[in-house]
């Protein structure tokens, strides 16, 4: 399917694009990357309680090894947030990531996902609402990256247009 930019711009109001034209990401995807770095979110806020930051560490990772895994799953995320925001025409390199980005992000999804349920078989099948919860915004998620064409086009290679 070609889709030409006359059906892009008629689809999207002229709000959701950025000062150089690109599409913005909307914002479930950036809540979403947010939630896949919720490792780094902990880590920036036990870091700012300092005196009690490494008991707030304790209770919410009590294995340290998970909390690490978790760290290097967000790093991607976080990669994307900071290049989305780097995005010109001038920097085609940045686009050409993006261009990728929805892959990546459905992978890191479906490692956070694996991730979690080998935790609730850990615990031997035992209810807890964290991982249930986890579990279902990771799902869903999952559906929204994959189907999306908000974020499929706002992810889009967009190449330089000359004169």
């Amino acid at each position: 399917m070609i889709i030409n930019s006359y059906d892009v711009i008629v689809r999207y109001s002229l709000e959701q694009y950025d000062k150089h034209g690109f599409l913005k990401a909307p914002l479930w995807l950036w809540l979403g990357w947010l939630f896949l770095a919720k490792a780094w979110v902990i880590f920036i806020l036990a870091g700012a309680s300092r005196e009690n930051g490494a008991q707030i560490l304790d209770i919410i990772y009590p294995d340290h090894a998970l909390f690490y895994l978790d760290l290097g799953m967000g790093l991607p995320s976080l990669a994307l947030m900071w290049a989305i925001g780097l995005r010109s025409p001038d920097r085609g390199w940045v686009s050409k990531i993006l261009s990728v980005a929805k892959p990546i992000t459905l992978l890191i999804i479906s490692g956070q996902f694996s991730q979690t349920v080998y935790h609730v078989y850990l615990e031997h099948g035992v209810f807890q609402w964290s991982s249930a919860i986890t579990l279902v915004i990771l799902l869903w998620f999952m559906l929204y990256t994959y189907n999306s064409r908000h974020v499929r086009e706002s992810l889009r290679h967009q190449p330089k247009i000359t004169n």
